[in-house]
């Protein structure tokens, strides 16, 4: 076990954004504090909340001195997590969402593994999806080198969770943080950028417990949908492989562009019938008490919308869908001008 060595700097920052966070806020911190590696920073940062978690956070200050409060004013999460990123002193950060939690050997576990492999700037692991109630739905693991992760990111294939992700504090400022121009999918698109300047790797080990819970899926149908910006951050990325500006990096105008563009294409591509066939279905899993009946309900769900072959066929092999709109974007961007 390591030492807790305050008289020098923290090896890592775990960062944790919170908003009406009350609920679980508990639990995730604690699991921070419990870590078999001590010499960290735990900086909490409250977005605006109108709960208790302002006064939970708090009171862990008063308790722990690794612990950096810091509260704004709610303008989400991408530039929630810029704040602590701008405070962070480990050369390392750890997320955390404040609904999930860490398993204890998570800190020493990813440090030691990006100590012995520099080349490393990225890097995440495996998690065990738990419901409201914190019981165990299902294992996922991940596949463990750069080239297979980025091609599941490139193919919107299934990837590590942002509550896993621990990473080069220095590469994520030199690359300008999490981009507040993504109103979802903002580690993607941070993950991407990573992935053009160094090695992501993921550890076998489940190292994590995220949280599947009613209030999540909701929110996934809030808006433009989660879709289209995840597409974006693909597109995005296709584009700056090929030596072409993105429009993330080009200000709000071109961005909304792009985003009322893929708004479009998505839509007649019929991918967002297909997807929310799917929200459904988890939708209806996670309103049962029973795992049984939830099945049966997701099952039945997808049988009868009759987009279950695209759906598994996706979830199995991706979709070449944002290379293609990359391709198609530049294309209408040269004739243009």
């Amino acid at each position: 076990m390591s030492s807790s060595p305050f008289n020098r700097e923290p090896d890592v920052s775990v960062l944790m954004s919170c908003y009406n966070a009350s609920r679980w806020l508990h639990e995730a911190i604690d699991s921070v504090l419990a870590q078999t590696h001590s010499n960290f920073e735990l900086i909490l940062i409250n977005d605006g909340s109108t709960d208790e978690t302002w006064n939970i956070i708090q009171n862990y200050q008063d308790r722990d001195q690794r612990i950096v409060a810091l509260s704004k004013q709610n303008t989400g999460l991408a530039d929630s997590l810029n704040v602590g990123l701008s405070k962070a002193k480990g050369a390392w950060i750890a997320r955390l969402d404040a609904d999930d939690f860490c398993e204890p050997m998570r800190l020493e576990q990813q440090l030691d593994f990006v100590r012995n492999h520099p080349e490393v700037v990225l890097l995440g692991a495996g998690f065990v999806e738990i419901d409201e109630a914190g019981r165990s739905i299902k294992t996922q693991l991940y596949p463990s080198r750069h080239r297979k992760l980025l091609r599941h990111m490139e193919r919107s294939q299934r990837f590590f969770p942002h509550s896993s992700a621990f990473f080069s504090r220095q590469l994520a400022r030199d690359v300008g943080g999490y981009n507040p121009l993504f109103r979802k999918t903002q580690d993607r698109d941070l993950w991407f950028r990573f992935a053009e300047r160094g090695e992501i790797a993921c550890l076998a080990d489940c190292l994590v417990r995220v949280r599947k819970h009613m209030a999540q899926i909701s929110k996934s149908t809030e808006g433009v949908p989660q879709l289209v910006y995840g597409t974006a951050a693909s597109v995005c990325h296709f584009l700056r492989i090929q030596g072409v500006p993105d429009p993330a990096s080009r200000g709000e105008t071109a961005w909304q562009e792009l985003i009322k563009w893929l708004d479009r294409r998505i839509l007649e591509e019929g991918v967002f019938e297909a997807r929310k066939t799917w929200i459904d279905a988890r939708s209806a899993y996670f309103a049962t008490e029973s795992r049984l009946t939830g099945a049966i309900r997701f099952g039945t769900g997808l049988l009868r919308s009759g987009y279950t072959c695209p759906l598994v066929w996706e979830k199995c092999f991706g979709t070449s869908l944002p290379e293609r709109l990359a391709r198609e974007w530049m294309k209408q961007s040269c004739a243009a001008s």
